[in-house]
């Protein structure tokens, strides 16, 4: 994986907002997110349809639905964990994701935020599976598989940003 160094904005004021593309489901984030990862998984690629998903990692007691209808899919993660994934019933547009492992944890997709410009990611994992022309900023830590613990994303998401 290639590195560059970029000038990271600072972290917005919160609440964050954000919706699906037709507007119609709609979610307000209040707590610090505890890191922005980028996955670089085959299971990843394929849901965000690009070469990888950018994801913040929220408490879930910090998040709510303001309005919309959702529809729920199941799948089994590479993990052979369980994960419940949230997409607006109207559009299909994918909101977020929650591990059953991890049940007070949002995995947000950046791209649905109002404004993402400022989610750079402070973690790329899985990879092994990047596409050649992937990138990662230097001072992001870049995991192989997923060989460390959500914990380890979190520490170094308030080593750049600083603690919450």
């Amino acid at each position: 994986m290639k590195r560059m160094d970029v000038l990271r904005p600072p972290l917005p004021s919160l609440p964050l907002e954000g919706g699906c593309h037709c507007g119609r489901a709609r979610y307000r984030v209040r707590a610090r997110p505890m890191a922005v990862n980028a996955c670089h998984c085959g299971d990843c690629q394929r849901l965000a349809g690009a070469p990888f998903g950018v994801y913040l990692h929220v408490a879930k007691a910090g998040f709510e639905v303001t309005s919309g209808q959702l529809d729920l899919f199941r799948r089994t993660g590479g993990s052979g964990n369980q994960i419940s994934i949230y997409r607006c019933r109207h559009c299909g547009t994918r909101l977020w994701h929650g591990p059953d492992v991890a049940p007070d944890l949002i995995i947000l997709c950046a791209g649905t935020l109002d404004a993402a410009g400022w989610a750079i990611p402070t973690s790329h994992i899985f990879v092994e599976e990047a596409w050649p022309d992937a990138v990662a900023a230097t001072d992001a830590l870049v995991v192989e598989a997923f060989t460390t613990t959500r914990a380890a994303l979190w520490d170094h998401f308030t080593a750049i940003y600083g603690p919450g």
